[in-house]
């Protein structure tokens, strides 16, 4: 009888062994490749270890996706790498009756959402002799991306890109806090295009533009601006900036010219400071114009000209070779484009480069917080602390996710979720994203 009682005690850690060991890749195929959701569309993950540098988890992690505005989780990379929090303002020549100035992309002139962080405006003022503003043709970067949507035009998403931006170039809506007798008055820039608004009671929609113009077409909602301020996109031109310029700036002398800018080493550069408050509002409002405008910055501030192309290639071929990142398209800075193809196991590489060059608090600090701001201030928050911090994107048929997620335990590992050829809700694709992340919270 003692005999049979020591075979069976022997038995009994094998017995219960597996019933303690939680068999991670079964249970992550279980929430990942064979999840109903995702089986509609195109899924690929990738998780990975950071401080351990090895995988974790991989489910079509090497194929390509469109990543829409995951995207600017490289261009974040490049423009940390090239610019750091330094860029140029504008490149200048200056003479003693005159002086000359040429746009370098920088995006802050007289932005409304960056007040007191524009350094061109101020000194610009400071200026005492005539100023001559050079918009020549071959060194003005194209309106729109390659392989954006041209039909776009109409929304507050796609902003078009210039040498010198003014106003983000962009419509500013908002209510005035104290509107008098109006009772419903509205402040605006820029105050061209702010003041000739058109009004159409019959028009379905808040507010309208023709294509290549800038006026205006709104009905009475827009005196409402429940979700205020109100942006949309300006049509661009080189006589439409010097117009603005010379508004804003009414005691300067300014007049436009179109001669090539000289080589660099025959300008004086005025270098500002890019704060975190631009990195910040690039990643958690995924904003396409700051985007756009920090590639063309990044090409001033290597090249000295607007070379966006050379840009892309040098980010690929030579910035991010360290990283054996291997082959992907790299097409624009904000993800616009449907050109660009990474691979999830490309993205945690990025992440992973981000998290060791940026500084984990920071980065954390500037990613969209699960639970807490950006664009992810309603997901991913079913836990008592944040637990992931990560870029989202999405197009028609796209839907992205890539950033840190914490453990319960400690571990900080990098994510890729990337879905083409999406079909169904939205909400049910994050649902189950957030019972994939949720299982590593708990589980790893």
């Amino acid at each position: 009888m003692l005999r049979c009682r020591f075979i069976v005690w022997l038995l009994f850690p094998v017995l219960t062994l597996p019933a303690q060991v939680t068999n991670p890749r079964a249970q992550l195929d279980r929430l990942v490749a064979q999840n109903p959701v995702f089986a509609s569309g195109h899924t690929g993950f990738s998780l990975y270890d950071i401080d351990r540098e090895q995988p974790v988890y991989g489910y079509q992690a090497d194929r390509y996706f469109v990543p829409a505005s995951n995207v600017k989780l490289l261009t974040f990379l490049v423009a940390h790498r090239v610019l750091g929090q330094s860029v140029p303002a504008v490149y200048y020549q200056r003479g003693a009756d005159r002086l000359d100035i040429w746009g370098t992309g920088y995006p802050l002139l007289l932005h409304p959402s960056f007040q007191g962080y524009d350094e061109l405006a101020p000194w610009l003022q400071q200026q005492v002799v005539p100023i001559v503003l050079h918009q020549p043709e071959t060194e003005t970067p194209p309106r729109y991306g390659a392989g954006w949507s041209w039909d776009d035009f109409n929304y507050g998403y796609v902003y078009e890109r210039t040498a010198l931006p003014i106003y983000g170039n962009r419509l500013h809506l908002e209510r005035d806090p104290d509107p008098g007798l109006l009772g419903s008055a509205l402040l605006g820039s820029p105050p061209e295009v702010a003041g000739a608004l058109v009004m159409d009671a019959d028009q379905p929609y808040t507010i309208r533009r023709g294509e290549e113009q800038n006026v205006f077409t709104v009905n009475e909602d827009i005196y409402k601006l429940g979700d205020s301020p109100l942006q949309r996109a300006l049509h661009t031109s080189a006589d439409f900036t010097l117009r603005q310029l010379r508004e804003a700036f009414p005691a300067l002398t300014i007049s436009g010219h179109r001669r090539p800018r000289p080589p660099l080493s025959q300008l004086n550069v005025l270098s500002v400071a890019l704060p975190d408050t631009v990195y910040r509002r690039l990643l958690q409002d995924s904003d396409n114009f700051l985007a756009e405008q920090l590639i063309l910055q990044a090409a001033a501030a290597r090249y000295g000209t607007l070379d966006e192309e050379t840009l892309f290639e040098y980010a690929t071929d030579t910035l991010f070779a360290g990283l054996r990142l291997g082959r992907m398209r790299y097409a624009d800075g904000s993800g616009l484009s449907r050109y660009n193809l990474v691979t999830p196991n490309q993205f945690v590489q990025v992440v992973a480069a981000l998290d060791r060059e940026v500084g984990r608090e920071r980065l954390q600090s500037l990613l969209p917080t699960g639970g807490r701001n950006g664009t992810l201030k309603r997901r991913f928050d079913g836990a008592a602390e944040p637990y992931v911090w990560a870029k989202t994107g999405s197009l028609s048929g796209v839907m992205c996710i890539s950033g840190l997620v914490r453990t319960r335990r400690g571990r900080y590992l990098a994510f890729s979720f990337l879905h083409n050829n999406v079909m169904g809700s939205t909400s049910d694709y994050y649902r189950e994203m957030e019972r994939v992340l949720g299982w590593v919270y708990e589980e790893l």
